[in-house]
């Protein structure tokens, strides 16, 4: 599995805080209840009471390796004149390193970057981009030679046009492929910029709130989300509102020392927080060979022991839920906390666990 479509949680507490959980004996139910510490995590070996069917309970189980929505990353540079020097230079190799990095294994990218041509409303300029797609690190090559051809010679930051061509393009990457993930990754430093004194569809095109508006209409209507990485002399205000109106919280903004290594970080970030949560339920269960009562969600850091993640429909805490019709939910989606240790961890695993009662928080 690669580097990017295998799931990863921090289990680390749960682990060190010998967690113990005790299953109902087996019952006519489909799942089974659990008894847990706080931390919400049982260990696989200790799922399963004397006469239960919990995993460890003598039940058949068959493991198989989680499997995640592929994830599309369209990289936006700004290349305008004020990212000359330092910033071009760390920005180059930061994105160059990010995209030879073994953990970018199976990650899709796209690449462009702004401004380009003559200034204008039209988004669709921007929609179609200069590398990719393509999965790294079969696309690294290209990816890194295009970015040896751009330098920081623009004399505007066309960001309402830039991103939202961005945005057409992976509304249309989900809107073909459904099974599919797509995130926009704006990098910057400066405030929208151009065309100036003129409304493009009626709307000013430099307006933040403008802006803000193009990534939570992606967000809202596609689940494209929008990461902003803001060098030093971006407009903190505009980059967080952008970022928080696409889904991603707020943005990274880096300070004025160590900014290669601060970028380097924010890269890393990026990718894991570009990683959806959310994985698809085997076709055993759709077929009929199993019920939904019988799957268990199974996580394993480098070198501990597999621990299982509970059932959590509240997502009060950490674990894993069914979204969609409760008879026939649409995937797997672990719990915002959860999610967020995920994200974070780029050495832990994820397995499917079918044929052993639901572990229920």
């Amino acid at each position: 599995m690669s580097g990017v479509t295998r799931a990863r949680l921090c289990v680390g507490v749960a682990l060190a805080l010998g967690v113990l959980v005790g299953c109902s004996a087996g019952s006519g139910d489909d799942t089974t209840s659990v008894t847990s510490t706080s931390s919400g995590f049982t260990t696989s070996s200790g799922a399963g009471g004397a006469g239960g069917e919990g995993i460890g309970g003598g039940c058949a189980a068959i493991s198989q390796a989680a499997e995640s929505y592929p994830v599309n990353l369209y990289v936006m540079l700004d290349r305008s004149s004020s990212m000359a020097g330092n910033p071009w230079t760390v920005a180059v190799d930061g994105l160059t390193a990010f995209a030879q990095d073994d953990a970018s294994a199976g990650l899709r990218v796209a690449l462009r970057s702004f401004p380009q041509g003559a200034p204008g409303c039209d988004q669709s300029f921007y929609k179609a981009p200069a590398v990719g797609w393509g999965e790294l690190p079969a696309i690294a090559g290209a990816f890194v030679s295009e970015l040896a051809t751009y330098a920081p010679d623009g004399f505007s930051t066309p960001t309402y046009q830039a991103l939202g061509g961005a945005l057409l393009e992976c509304v249309d990457v989900v809107d073909a492929a459904p099974d599919q993930r797509a995130a926009v990754l704006l990098i910057t430093d400066g405030a929208p910029q151009g065309p100036s004194n003129t409304t493009c569809a009626g709307q000013n095109p430099e307006s933040h709130q403008v802006i803000a508006d193009l990534a939570k209409a992606a967000y809202d209507g596609y689940g494209v989300r929008t990461f902003v990485i803001g060098f030093p002399g971006v407009d903190a205000s505009f980059a967080n509102l952008v970022a928080a109106s696409g889904g991603t919280s707020s943005a990274i903004v880096l300070g004025t020392t160590n900014v290669a290594s601060q970028f380097s970080a924010a890269l890393q970030s990026v990718r894991g927080s570009a990683l959806p949560c959310e994985y698809k339920i085997p076709p055993e269960v759709f077929e009929g060979e199993l019920t939904l009562g019988k799957v268990n969600v199974e996580l394993t850091l480098g070198g501990q022991e597999p621990v299982l993640l509970p059932k959590n429909d509240a997502c009060d805490g950490p674990g894993w839920r069914y979204v969609g019709p409760v008879s026939q939910p649409e995937y797997i989606e672990l719990c915002p906390a959860s999610c967020a240790a995920v994200q974070a961890d780029f050495e832990a695993s994820i397995r499917i666990v079918l044929g052993c009662l639901t572990i229920v928080k």
